[in-house]
């Protein structure tokens, strides 16, 4: 909702895309760039409770496939809010589910979990543009036929 509906994240966006543009429609890139960094502030915050608190001292690659999982549902989100919500949830059920899976059948691997995550991927990012002719007409038809 901020990044599409507001003036900030008009800036932001602007500041993304290209920041010299940015600066010649008067937007100031250095007070557009200071929001992330508060974010990013309080995500450090709340990672350290993460790491630190569960088990109560620091766990050697705690953090290990976390880069992989936040590419990945980045990519399947398309950069949109919503669906790297979506994504997101896919993904931590993926996750949780493996973790179940791999204590109930101990023949299946974790690995095989992050196989079919890989694959989840590379589908995704595959059919992405099988849909999008189908998709765009039908809304094109939708927005051309007068209301009943």
């Amino acid at each position: 909702m901020l990044i599409w509906r507001t003036r900030l994240g008009y800036a932001i966006r602007a500041v993304g895309v290209n920041p010299t543009a940015a600066i010649y429609g008067g937007i100031s890139p250095a007070r557009v760039l200071s929001s992330p960094r508060c974010c990013r502030a309080r995500w450090r915050r709340m990672a350290a409770n993460v790491i630190l608190g569960e088990e109560h001292r620091l766990i050697l690659e705690y953090t290990a496939g976390f880069g992989f999982v936040g590419i990945a549902v980045a990519l399947m989100g398309r950069a949109h809010p919503v669906g790297i919500i979506l994504a997101a949830i896919l993904f931590g059920v993926l996750y949780q589910g493996g973790a179940e899976l791999a204590f109930d059948k101990p023949k299946i691997s974790r690995d095989m979990i992050v196989v079919i995550q890989g694959l989840v991927v590379l589908f995704a990012g595959a059919l992405e543009h099988v849909f999008r002719r189908p998709v765009a007409a039908l809304l094109a038809r939708r927005t051309t036929q007068p209301p009943i």
